[in-house]
Order: structure tokens, then sequence, then C-alpha cells
């Protein structure tokens, strides 16, 4: 009710009035329109939804179109990667130690002058014979230095040996050395040399297995004979035996050293990835991350360098190297460097033998002891364990990527299309169901249906099945072949293949339904691998789209809607509805029963203004295309509107036959006008 448009009435009705002596009184009496609805079918079904669209056709027919997503595919269980690999535990026992070596020079200057006479019967730079000397050295010790290398050291494993190389003008022979340590005078290795020739050299090693060794060795010369040169020699004071003390093969049962920098593993490793039968060849990284995940006991400082030659990013391989500190109570220590945006090769180490492989990733790992320049002590049971944890999300894999399937879970789906029925029967002509398939994957794939149908679960029917498709095919258990979409040059974009499946589904609509059921199973690789090579980009997946189109062209026998409209007809002050009136336009080629009920605003029932009001049919010619509305006038008086803020229409819709399907139109509308006589006396 428009209070501002009936006071501005008022107001005109008033001041037109001249004003005497007496005071008249006049008795307003005015029809003004309250309400207006124009009621098309194709509004009353998709009133409530926002899947249901409208569409025209050139010949004006109205068709609804209803459009939902059937498959949604994940490729995690077929692409995600996330791997562990087996520990790596390295161990000092296990651990062969840089050889130890340790020289010592006798010179024969040192020698001359330690015999009478000696720097004046053999001038360094001169020449004569040198005589037979026994004993040359007798009991001769000396200290050997090992403390730039060690403190103490037991071993597990190992090999002293000495290295003579004669350098004297002549030969020396019957040699016997005894190693002692020096903390405790205990035997460590003994010696002999029968005969080393001048300008040669002799190696002779024992077993230290079990020994433990003191940074001072005592390296005493029980015997060596000088022998005679042969004929004039040459005299040279810097001439020397040089004596090489070597420690080889070292396994450490425990040390206190000053260990140097040294490798104590190198693992190279084709780590394989568990994804099933696919066989993948590359693939690139969108997310990812590894983690070197370290336990070190070793004292000192560690190393890790890890390198994964096929793992690329602008051409440049993965490298890295990574400082591992002492635990100190047990914990882990976790590196993790970031893969995103890196091509990752599967094919295996370059070269391998065998020729290229699929699925595998190549790796080096080196671990070092890095020298902190102290003395620490290392056991047998200090260890350096590492393992590897992968984590991958591609943005595309290439190879083979397996046969996989994935299940569209049957289920019901609610559906609110036809929500605004209330009764009746429909006979839809046609309905046109297209199964839609945009199949982006490199692959190709097949769809098999187990369940297609639908159910009107407010009556006693039994649900509705569509058996066949347009060409006759069985729907149920038939697979559908979607063939595989290709790139461009091996690269994006990509070119999809579109597949669609038709089904006439008038069955299904004409129960009105309220759920549908649907369940299918795709399979890619259905027939298994190709010549072709797959890809993937999750990113791009396979779309399947249910696209539903029914044409307005059916048989309809008390087909009910409902509608409710906003008025406000409650009784004020000023105005009185004296008379309503009611002005139907029926557009349609049905003829209809009206009922309209009042309600306030709550839509509480207040009255039931109209029952059972037989609306005619438009007019139509021999093709049953409307000419001209036909109009209905309803007249209603003696009514209390008080609390009347709304109405609701029920309209029950019938075609004249019931044989043949009626074409409904978007120019074909029903008009339903509400207007008031309302009366006031002025001036009482």
């Amino acid at each position: 009710m428009n209070k501002i448009l009936y006071g501005t009435l008022f107001t005109i009705l008033l001041f037109s009035c001249k004003h005497d002596l007496e005071q008249p009184t006049w008795e307003v009496d005015m029809i003004v329109p309250i309400a207006h609805s124009e009621m098309n079918l194709a509004d009353l079904v998709t009133e409530n939804t926002n899947s249901i669209s409208i569409t025209t056709d050139s010949d004006s027919l109205i068709s609804l179109v209803y459009s939902t997503n059937l498959l949604n595919t994940n490729y995690d269980s077929l692409l995600n990667i996330n791997t562990i690999t087996e520990p790596t535990i390295s161990k000092v026992k296990d651990i062969n130690f840089q050889n130890i070596h340790i020289r010592d020079t006798t010179t024969i200057g040192s020698v001359i002058s330690g015999v009478p006479l000696g720097n004046i019967l053999y001038p360094d730079g001169g020449s004569n014979v040198i005589p037979a000397i026994p004993a040359v050295a007798s009991n001769d010790s000396s200290f050997v230095d090992g403390s730039e290398f060690f403190e103490t050291m037991t071993l597990t494993q190992g090999y002293l040996g000495i290295t003579i190389k004669n350098g004297f003008p002549s030969d020396i022979s019957n040699i016997q050395i005894i190693l002692l340590n020096a903390n405790n005078l205990s035997t460590i290795a003994n010696f002999n040399y029968p005969f080393i020739a001048s300008g040669t050299s002799l190696k002779d090693s024992v077993d230290i297995s079990g020994t433990t060794l003191d940074k001072n060795i005592i390296a005493i010369i029980v015997n060596m004979d000088l022998e005679a040169s042969n004929g004039v020699v040459a005299i040279n004071y810097s001439d020397a035996i040089t004596t090489t003390i070597s420690l080889t093969e070292l396994i450490i049962f425990e040390a206190t050293a000053v260990f140097p920098e040294q490798e104590i593993s190198k693992e190279l490793k084709e780590t394989s990835l568990n994804i099933g039968d696919a066989q993948l060849r590359e693939i690139k990284i969108k997310e990812g991350e590894v983690k070197l995940i370290v336990l070190s006991t070793l004292p000192d400082t560690g190393r890790i360098s890890y390198f994964i030659p096929s793992l690329t990013k602008n051409g440049v391989p993965f490298h890295t190297n990574n400082i591992i500190p002492p635990t100190q109570f047990g914990e882990w220590t976790t590196l993790t460097h970031n893969f995103d945006g890196y091509i990752l090769d599967l094919t295996g180490k370059e070269g391998r033998e065998g020729g290229d492989t699929i699925n595998t990733i190549y790796s080096e790992m080196i671990a070092y002891i890095d020298s902190t320049g102290d003395l620490v002590t290392l056991t047998e049971m200090d260890s350096f364990c590492t393992y590897v944890a992968l984590r991958f999300v591609p943005e595309y894999a290439k190879g083979y990527i397996g046969q996989d399937t994935f299940v569209m879970e049957t289920q019901s789906r609610h559906t609110t299309a036809f929500d605004n029925i209330l009764s009746g029967t429909l006979n839809i002509e046609q309905v046109n169901v297209n199964l839609s398939i945009e199949n982006n994957i490199g692959a190709d794939a097949s769809i098999t249906f187990t369940e297609f149908s639908a159910d009107n679960t407010n009556d006693n029917s039994p649900p509705v099945s569509v058996t066949t498709d347009i060409n006759g095919n069985n729907i149920i258990g038939n697979p559908y072949l979607v063939n595989r979409a290709s790139l461009n040059n091996n690269q994006l974009p990509i070119t999809a293949t579109h597949t669609t499946i038709a089904l006439n589904a008038a069955p299904l609509l004409n129960i009105q339904p309220n759920y549908t059921t649907i369940g299918a199973t795709f399979i890619l690789n259905p027939n298994g691998q190709q010549a072709e090579e797959d890809f993937i980009y999750p990113d791009f997946p396979i779309n399947a789209n249910l696209n539903t189109t029914i044409p307005l062209s059916f048989i309809a026998n008390n087909l009910t809607f409902q509608k409710t409209i906003n008025t406000d007809l409650s009784n004020n002050t000023e105005l009185e509805v004296e008379q309503l009136y009611i002005t139907i336009k029926n557009g349609l080629p049905l003829s209809a029963n009206i009922q309209i009920i009042m309600m306030d605003e709550y839509e509480n029932i207040v009255d039931t203004l109209i029952t059972n009001k037989e609306i005619t049919s438009a007019i139509t010619d021999a093709e049953n295309k409307v000419v001209s509305s036909s109009e209905t006038l309803i007249s209603i008086t003696n009514t209390n509107y008080n609390n009347v803020k709304k109405m609701k229409i029920i309209a029950s819709f019938s075609t004249s036959s019931l044989s043949q399907h009626v074409d409904i139109l978007s120019t074909y509308t029903m008009d339903i006008s509400l207007s008031s006589r309302f009366k006031k006396k002025i001036g009482q």
C-alpha cells in the first residue's frame, strides 16, 4: 500500500473544493492497482535453483539447461611421491682411515763423522774406496714423533711397514730394527733386512691389529753393516738412507687424535620410486623438497655432500654441501632443500650399464669428517647415520602413467529442479542428456556406468533407469572410449579431446525426480601401455560434466505449481477496501485451475480468496500456437483483509490434449493483476 500516493490523492481532492459557510462532505470512490505478477512455466521450475538456466531457440521454444560436474579426479596416488631411503650407517670400525707416513733420514756425512779421521779420509765432495764397516749402527735409538697424527691409537686392524731406501754409495746389510712404545717400552714390531743394494729400497710390513700405539715411538737400529764399495766412489755427505714408517689400512677401535679431514663414506645410489605400474621418464616438480636427516656421534664436525645429477633447474644439477654438528643429546639434524621448479630425469645414472631405466633417481652422497684442529677421541661405535626423505608434487609427468582407476562412487544427489511442482503428471517429449568428457591427459581412458537412474521419493513409484544411449547401446556396463590428449611440440598448451555420450532421459524427468543416482568408473590406459608416450598435468585433469537440456514440449495433466507474491491489503484508518478485482490474462496454451490464499507476513494462512477458479486456455491455431490470450475477471467483495501481507497462488495446468505435445514459447505468459476499489467519506 503506497500511503504517499493515497495521501497525495486525498490532498488534491481536499484542496480542489471551496469552503463556504458550511462544511461539505464527499464520498471518495477510487480503484487502485495493488499488485501484478507474471507467471512463466520456466520461471516456476527454476525459481528456487541456481543450477538451471533458460535458453530459447530460433523458434522461441524454451529449454531448461542443467549442468553438473560428475568426476573429481585425484592424482595423489598416481603422482605424489613420498620416498624415504634406507638409512646409511657409517661406523668408525668400518672406516679405513688415511694412511700415516713418518719419515727419517740418516746421511752418509753423519756416519763418516763418527769414524776416526773420517772427515779427513773421506772429505765431502771427494772420492775414495769405502771399506766394509760392520755394525756401522748398533743399538742406535731415535724417537719417531707421531703427534702430528694421533695421541694414542688402538687398532682393530692395521699394518705397520718400514721402507728403507739406500742412498749410500755402497750396499748395506744385516739390518735389524725394533719399534717400541715410548710410554711403556712395549714392543710394537721387529724388522730384518738381510741386504739392500746401493740405490735400491726394500719394504717389509707386519700386522699390528689389536695393537695400541703411542704418539712417541722409539726406533732402535739393533744392527746395520756397511758393505765395502765397489771401487772408488764419490763422497757426498747429503747422500742418505731414508726410513719411512707407514701405518696403513687402519680401522680404529679407539683413538685420540687430531683427525684430518677425510671421507668416511661414499654412496652412489639408484633409488627406485614406488609408484605402482607407472613407468615415468621425467617429471617437473611443482612442489617438493629433500630432507637429509643425519645423526652424528662423531666428536668432530661432519659434512655431507649430496649430489643428484639428474635433478636440474635451468640446466644446473642439484648439489649441496651441509655441515653436520656432533650430537649432544641424541638429537638428529634435519636439512631441508627446496625442489620447486626442478626437472627430474628418472632414467637412472647417465651411461648406466644396461641402458636407461625408469622411476629411478640416481644420487651421490659423500660423508666427511671436517677437522677442527683439536684432539678428539673416537671409538669403533661412533657412527654417522643418514637417510633421505623425498617429497614431490609434480607439475607434470611423462612416460607411461600406468593403468589407474578412478571410481565415481554411486551416490544419490538431491535436485530442486521440480520443487515448485506440487502434483500432477508430466509427459516431456524429449530430454537430451549429454555426458561431456574433456580429456586433458595424454593417455586413453574409458568410462563405464554402473548406475544411472532418477527417483521421486515423494511418491511410491520405483526409480526409473536409463538403459540405452541414443545409438541403442547399453548404458550400464558398456565401456566408452575416451581418446588421449596431445601436446604441442611436447610442451603446453594441451590439445584436449572431447567425447560426448548422448542419452534420451525423458522417462527420468517425467517422474519429476528429486534425486538422481549415477555411478561410474574411469580407467586410464584401459588397453595398457601404448607406443605413444603418456603425459599428465595434474592442473589439467579429466573433466566430466552431465548436461541436460529439456525443451518445454510436453503433455500436462493437472501439473500444479505454486508461487508467493508480496501484497499489503491491510485496512488502515484512511482507506477501506470495498471490492477486490483479479484479472488473469492467460497466454499459455494450457487451461488452469487457480487457487489464491491470503497470508500474513509470517506466511500463516489468513483466508482463502479464490478456490478452484477455472481459467480457460489461450486461443491457439491448428498447430497449437497461441494467437491470443484468454481473459478472466474475478470480483471479490465482503472480505476482511486485515493482516494480509502475502498471497500464495496455486495453479494446476493441463494441456488441451493428453496425446499431443504442446510447445511452450518464451512469449507465453500468464499475467495476474490485482486492483482494489477503496471508499472513504471526507468531511464527516
